[in-house]
């Protein structure tokens, strides 16, 4: 391309001549050899214009105008003459050309130094001076050019990239004002080397595997492709086929667990497995085999087959305080599943007893922390020890459970103060009593255990202080043992049981002592030993028991018949019994035995109750022979 620069009637220069006679000068214009036409006169003002264009490139138009200019004055006055030199300068108008449109080189080794020479190029300017002056540059790193138009590799070439050849542009920039520049295409054509190693998809792969996953099973695949466009090979760090559980293909890259029999008890597994190409990309590319490695980490997915199990379930001992209130602690259960992840997390709850309505304890869920879920009552309907069952559930699909059940201990608060088998004690003594005999065992009984129903006994005065000089109580026993000779009347006595609880408890009896003759005796049992008797455990109430009979020695008796049980400790109760002679033969009854007993009845039956029916005989009359219940 040539720029034309249009200078057509551009003013180059002004010349003036002076008429001393003050007459008008006229202008002419002639050239001195070449340049004849290119420039014109102002005939009048003496401006020198051009009168084609110039173009410095052109062989054909000079670089050097010589011109002669002539002033005439009017009327044929004189003339003069003076010569004009015009100069044409270079304009930076041509952008620099290659000689080429593309350049190209072939079969270049992708491994040449860094530094080496490809090819070289030219470009040429049709302008002068620096306007000529070229320099080169490249649009693709890979490369550089030189002011001589050489191109060298500025990085290792990759036969691998860009379809095996790599194309830029090179430019060509003048040294004008302002500068001009060309371009052409340059492509490079590499020739493959076995340089490239197997390249894997992923540096590390993490499949998941089922802990009762069986043999055989998929366990991930491994991908690695070579640039150089070789086969690839896999295997384990060392070229094996298998490492522990886990065998790879050869070709494809498939991990799967061996035939054998399995076991996967850790929670990962870590495999390093190599990709090895065969170098058939290019010639003696066998002799440069390439390896590179990956790590393959097997997670062991946990399945939920392990329920939960109280390890500590048999040695759970726990107790609550009987009055406790509502949410008090009680133990603290904890169950383990052997499963991973969610499989292994645990919930606790309550399982409630059959019949039951509602729960006698809750548990924490998250903690396993038992407490009551109400106050508990020893000597009522829960009794001393309650049972409890807490479930154990884990979180995995389906969920599994385990169950722990363990007794409660209600432990004894001295809730309950002792109470007296009778609500007043009679009893008759004879005047003529001996000092230190038993006279009367009065019984208390306490539902509270241990030192809350331990009972122990004391005596007190009911009106008459001297009471106590006659009587003693011993603690424990309850017998009230006479401690003086009798020479009065009746007395009266107040016996009072106290717990040994903190804080302790008690309660008082009245007990009058009728003093009778000393020449009265005593009814004779008609037997000495009665045997023992049986009823059964739901016998009817007022249904008859047993009979025993005395025989009377005197007008009127008055009798204490006293049942008691044998548990422990025993309870009993007493009847009074009123005994009236109407036969005056003063021959005593005879009772039908001379022990009655021992008689079991069932607890808690009414006062008044029957429970046996004892029996004598009269030797005079017997016919008179009484019978009463006890």
């Amino acid at each position: 391309m040539i720029a034309i620069v249009n200078i057509h009637r551009k003013r180059i220069i002004s010349v003036k001549a002076k008429s001393f006679a003050d007459r008008e000068i006229r202008y002419t214009l002639k050239a001195k050899g070449q340049g004849a036409g290119t420039f014109n006169i102002g005939p009048t003002s003496g401006i020198v214009k051009l009168a084609k264009e110039l173009d410095f490139e052109d062989v054909l138009q000079p670089h050097i105008y010589q011109l002669v200019v002539t002033a005439t004055e009017d009327s044929g006055g004189f003339s003069t003459s003076v010569d004009l030199t015009i100069k044409v300068t270079d304009v930076n108008d041509n952008p620099p050309k290659f000689d080429l449109p593309d350049y190209q080189a072939h079969n270049i080794d992708e491994d040449i130094p860094i530094g080496s020479s490809i090819l070289r190029v030219k470009a040429r300017d049709s302008d002068s001076g620096t306007n000529a002056e070229i320099t080169y540059s490249v649009s693709d790193d890979h490369f550089r050019v030189d002011n001589k138009g050489i191109i060298y590799n500025r990085k290792t070439l990759d036969a691998d990239d860009n379809n095996a050849y790599y194309e830029f542009q090179v430019t060509s920039t003048d040294r004008g004002e302002p500068a001009k520049e060309g371009t052409a295409t340059i492509r490079i054509y590499t020739k493959n080397k076995n340089d490239e190693e197997p390249n894997f998809s992923q540096q590390v792969y993490t499949p998941n595997v089922d802990e009762n996953a069986g043999p055989n099973t998929l366990v991930t695949t491994v991908v690695a492709s070579d640039k150089d466009g070789d086969n690839v090979e896999f295997g384990f760090v060392g070229g094996a086929r298998k490492s522990g559980q886990f065998v790879i293909e050869k070709m494809t890259g498939v991990i799967r667990l061996h035939t054998g029999a399995i076991s996967l008890d850790r929670d990962k597994y870590e495999l390093n497995v190599t990709a090895v190409d065969d170098g058939k990309c290019c010639p003696s590319g066998q002799h440069s085999r390439h390896t590179s490695t990956a790590v393959v980490v097997v997670f062991i997915t946990d399945v939920n087959d392990n329920k939960p199990v109280f390890k500590d379930c048999a040695s759970y001992h726990a107790k609550v305080e009987e009055s406790a209130s509502n949410g008090s602690p009680v133990i603290t259960v904890h169950a383990t599943d052997e499963d991973k992840g969610v499989n292994g997390q645990v919930r606790y709850s309550i399982v409630q007893q059959p019949n039951q309505k509602g729960t006698k304890f809750t548990v924490d869920p998250e903690t396993g922390e038992v407490t009551t879920n109400k106050v508990f009552d020893r000597e009522g309907e829960d009794g001393k020890f309650v049972s409890v069952t807490v479930k154990a559930t884990d979180n995995g699909d389906p969920s599994l459970e385990g169950v722990c059940s363990f007794t409660v201990e209600i432990t004894d608060i001295n809730d309950n103060p002792p109470l007296f088998d009778r609500q007043k004690y009679i009893e008759n003594v004879k005047q003529d009593t001996n000092v230190g005999t038993n006279i009367l065992r009065v019984s208390a009984s306490d539902e509270d255990a241990d030192n809350n129903g331990a009972i122990v006994y004391n005596l007190t005065s009911a009106s008459n202080p001297l009471d106590l000089e006659y009587f003693e109580v011993q603690p424990e026993s309850g017998w009230i043992i006479l401690k003086k000779p009798l020479d009065r009347g009746d007395y009266e006595v107040v016996v009072t049981a106290t717990d040994l609880g903190q804080p302790p408890l008690t309660s008082e009896v009245l007990v009058v002592l009728n003093i009778v003759d000393r020449a009265n005796r005593p009814p004779v049992w008609d037997q000495q030993v009665y045997e023992p008797i049986k009823i059964k455990e739901n016998t009817s109430v007022g249904q008859n028991v047993y009979s025993i009979k005395a025989r009377l020695v005197r007008e009127s008796y008055r009798l204490t018949a006293v049942a008691q049980d044998r548990g422990f400790p025993p309870l009993s109760r007493t009847v009074d019994v009123q005994i009236d002679v109407v036969d005056r033969a003063n021959n005593p009854p005879v009772w039908t035995q001379s022990i009655y007993g021992p008689i079991y009845i069932k607890e808690n039956l009414p006062v008044g109750a029957g429970v046996i029916s004892v029996k004598a005989r009269s030797v005079v009359l017997p016919d008179q022979t009484l019978c009463w219940p006890v």
